[in-house]
């Protein structure tokens, strides 16, 4: 849970671009469609191979099972990635798996730069991209993938602007 700081407010919320999903569903989703697919040929492969009908439906209530899994492993990936922009600093949260967290934060007024990257041309017609922020200390802080970056950048530099630092 983020606790804010007195007279802290949220100004964004970013998760990464639906398109992020989109490829991670669709390989789950052949997964699942290879092993429905599968199913009618069971009393085929039980005359030929031998292996009773229970056992094929075994394995491949086991495999659905499993298809299903790397399907919820990819949405809690991709749910629980996110950058909160608020009005005093910026914090991002970057699920690593299912029971890994890495929340790291820092403050607007040691923005030093913050670029945009638009990595392919798939980015420029859904309006998504990189956004990475360089701070005072050694640390860069990257978000992939990340819808409105142009809004997100300026909302960042406005906000470390009031925060009397002049970003570079």
């Amino acid at each position: 849970m983020i606790h804010l700081l007195p007279n802290e407010q949220i100004l964004m919320v970013l998760h990464r671009h639906w398109i992020a999903i989109f490829w991670r569903f669709l390989i789950g989703a052949v997964l699942l469609i290879f092993a429905l697919l599968a199913i009618p040929y069971f009393p085929f492969l039980e005359s030929v191979l031998g292996i009773p009908q229970i056992a094929l439906w075994f394995f491949a209530l086991i495999y659905l099972m499993a298809a299903v899994l790397v399907i919820f492993v990819f949405w809690i990936d991709y749910y629980l990635d996110i950058w909160i922009i608020t009005s005093e600093r910026i914090i991002d949260i970057d699920q690593k798996g299912l029971f890994n967290r890495e929340i790291s934060e820092f403050m607007l007024e040691r923005v030093q730069d913050v670029t945009i990257e638009i990595p392919n041309i798939m980015a420029t017609f859904l309006k998504y991209g990189n956004i990475i922020i360089q701070t005072a200390g050694e640390q860069s802080f990257k978000i992939e993938q990340a819808p409105n970056v142009y809004g997100a950048k300026n909302l960042i530099l406005d906000y470390a602007k009031k925060q009397n630092v002049r970003p570079l």
